[in-house]
């Protein structure tokens, strides 16, 4: 294991999206039978690769707005959304489906081929609360090797067996490790588990059940047909899984914007925090070009977390002197990392004089929490936005079977000033508004604070 961990929002996913409509081609595999009760799941599925395929803004908001739940539709709204189907649509051309895994109440798993030669596995995921509307879809991308094969009762009983005692050895708190392989163990024993013959139902259905004990986002089971060395993080994980890094890099580390608005106050939209040099020198170029700004507005509404170095290299170019982070706290309690900013960034810093805002959703998690969080108990910006999504573990990638692999939350973020984190709770915005008001309450706030400054 590294000795710096990545925090992630799981441990083998290319890309999440939720759904949109249109036709999706005939299978090439056997037909699974479908229950008359996930049929409507099914046309949600079929209506978003139909919607991949056709591309139109008006598919995407024809779609959205009639089928995707209000949460997620308030998290990434609708424009932000057409743009993630126009790069689908680049990257993959015409997506036809290849064979039905499963599809049941749990949710709807697919194999779908795409005309630019790819082979994805697609897990649509859905909001029984609001209606069975569609929630998200995982995207594993790559050859057949994402093909789920044939789960035989010993594989299921070996994967549910491993997990239990991958938590109850690693998980960050051994108490609730014990309490979640309890539960599981017990639904083995009585026999279950024994339905599910699909892979992703499998690892689907582990997640839940130890998520309805712990409550920890970062934990779930996964499948990952590449060979894993054990102990990598995250990171290192997709990057062996699904060319994560040159996925990365392809999407410019997940920089989207970078301006200068009205009143010279400087704007910066990033997704992730990517752990590389090469994202750190787009990190650089866009912290030097806001170098100049009265005052600075992060956009962390879409991000979703990633590696804390990188947090702590943007973080750096906002502090003078040398300030204590956040750090990393193991099982048994002890600190086994501290984070402080870097003695030396590329370019200009920020002085402590320019005001700074951090925009914030539901969706906003994980390192983009610790990042908002640092922050806001350091007293160096004003959140603006939603309460934050509350996951606070860095996760790394443990081996189950040569298909399944586990994200275990094995450590725990503590802040040096509140002595805790934001894991369960979120961060809470000093100004609350919704998401799609927050980047205009910034603006107002951030030029109030210029113009007291220049009294």
């Amino acid at each position: 294991m590294p000795a710096r961990p990545t925090i992630l929002v799981s441990a083998s996913i290319l890309a999440i999206l939720a759904g949109l409509p249109m036709h999706a081609g005939a299978h090439a595999h056997a037909p699974t039978p479908i229950s008359a009760s996930a049929g409507d799941k099914m046309k949600l599925a079929e209506g978003f690769i139909a919607m991949i395929n056709d591309g139109s803004p008006d598919a995407v908001t024809k779609f959205e707005s009639a089928n995707r739940s209000a949460k997620m539709l308030a998290s990434v709204p609708i424009p932000e959304r057409i743009g993630r189907v126009a790069k689908m649509k680049n990257d993959f051309g015409t997506l036809t489906i290849d064979q039905v895994i499963s599809a049941d109440d749990s949710g709807i798993s697919l194999v779908v081929k795409a005309s630019k030669g790819q082979t994805i596995a697609m897990d649509f995921a859905f909001d029984d609360a609001d209606g069975g509307k569609l929630q998200a879809v995982t995207l594993s991308i790559g050859g057949d090797e994402v093909r789920p094969t044939a789960l035989t009762p010993q594989a299921r009983k070996r994967v549910i067996e491993g997990a239990c005692k991958a938590l109850e050895e690693g998980y960050v708190f051994p108490d609730v490790a014990a309490k979640m392989s309890a539960v599981v163990m017990d639904k083995l024993a009585k026999g279950k588990y024994d339905p599910i013959k699909s892979e992703t139902v499998l690892a689907r259905q582990l997640t839940e059940d130890f998520r309805s004990v712990s409550n920890d986002r970062h934990l779930g089971v996964n499948i990952s047909p590449a060979p894993v060395t054990p102990h990598k993080s995250s990171a290192e994980e997709e990057d062996h899984t699904g060319g994560f890094m040159a996925q990365m890099t392809r999407q410019n580390y997940g920089f989207r914007k970078a301006e200068l608005l009205d009143g010279n106050i400087g704007y910066l939209r990033f997704d992730a925090f990517v752990g590389s040099d090469g994202a750190k020198k787009v990190a650089s170029a866009a912290m030097n070009f806001l170098a100049n700004s009265s005052a600075i507005i992060f956009d962390m509404r879409h991000n979703g977390g990633g590696d804390p170095d990188m947090i702590r290299y943007i973080t750096s170019y906002l502090y003078d002197t040398k300030t204590h982070l956040n750090d990393m706290v193991d099982r048994d309690g002890k600190i086994v990392e501290e984070f402080w900013t870097l003695d030396e960034v590329p370019g200009d810093r920020i002085p402590s004089t320019v005001p700074i805002y951090v925009l914030t959703s539901s969706h906003s998690f994980s390192g983009a929490e610790e990042f908002t969080y640092n922050l806001k108990n350091l007293k160096r910006a004003t959140i603006i936005g939603q309460t934050t999504g509350g996951g606070a573990h860095p996760v790394r990638g443990e081996r189950l079977s040569d298909r399944f692999v586990i994200g275990v939350p094995f450590m725990r973020a503590q802040n040096p000033i509140s002595k805790t984190n934001w894991e369960g709770t979120g961060v809470e915005p000093d100004i609350k508004t919704s998401v799609d008001e927050a980047l205009d309450r910034a603006i107002a706030e951030a030029k109030k604070a210029i113009t007291a400054a220049h009294k």
